[in-house]
């Protein structure tokens, strides 16, 4: 004789408790306003951009990134507190902007080029500072809410560390890819080293960089929003 089998219990979508709304999480008003932010700066900044061809590889990870967002809130049902999403959207917003100049072309880092007598446009640095600066938040908030991390904050960081460290690393290997397989002119401005041969592996570096001044400045402040939350830590830690 056939046994049903047991039907998996679905978690309900979370709601923050009454009174605290404003001060942990963003309204579904604010969600749509940040949402049709990003979407006039990714209109406006594909507007006329330096290179298009540059302008639509730059743009193709942004891209991916704001899509993977949104569909992880509607399949998850998971709202992250207000830190998190204003760095998600500031993450995005800087990368549009590098990909309208082909990052190197960015005219307040031309003028701080020529004050400081900059080698260079410094432009992708602070793009892949901000990975790990941006990410830290978001990706911690996961780690701490829908893992079995969620003891441990120290782990939680730590998995957030590798986490952002094996983006940064692919991020420059999808670099590689493109440069390798697009063609030459278009290839060398994605690539961005700007002469630098040591490009790829300050990259990398920076996006931890990042993250450890994300760590020191924001942890506490992230903490305390979960906390009002009741996000975290677990009631039975």
């Amino acid at each position: 004789m056939a046994h049903a089998r047991p039907s998996r219990a679905v978690s309900a979508p979370w709601h923050p408790p009454a009174g605290r709304y404003n001060s942990c999480v963003t309204s579904r008003t604010e969600k749509i306003v940040l949402i049709a932010a990003y979407a006039v700066v990714a209109v406006a900044l594909g507007i006329a951009p330096y290179d298009r061809a540059t302008w639509a590889l730059e743009n193709s990870v942004p891209f991916a990134e704001g899509l993977a967002a949104i569909l992880y809130y509607r399949w998850r049902k998971v709202e992250f507190t207000r830190l998190a999403y204003y760095l998600i959207f500031l993450h995005l917003v800087l990368q549009m902007i590098g990909g309208h100049y082909t990052y190197e072309k960015v005219p307040l880092f031309d003028w701080l080029k020529d004050q400081f007598h900059w080698s260079r446009n410094h432009y992708d640095r602070l793009a892949h500072f901000a990975v790990g600066f941006c990410l830290y938040i978001p990706i911690r908030e996961i780690c701490l809410r829908r893992t079995p991390l969620k003891a441990s904050a120290r782990w939680a960081a730590f998995f957030t560390f590798t986490t952002i460290s094996a983006i940064a690393g692919l991020w420059e290997v999808w670099e590689w890819i493109v440069a390798a397989t697009a063609y030459s002119d278009v290839g060398q401005a994605y690539l961005g080293t700007q002469g630098d041969p040591w490009d790829a592996q300050k990259d990398i570096l920076l996006a931890p960089v990042g993250l450890f001044f994300a760590a020191l400045l924001l942890t506490a402040w992230h903490n305390r929003a979960l906390a009002r939350a009741n996000l975290w830590p677990p009631s039975d830690a």
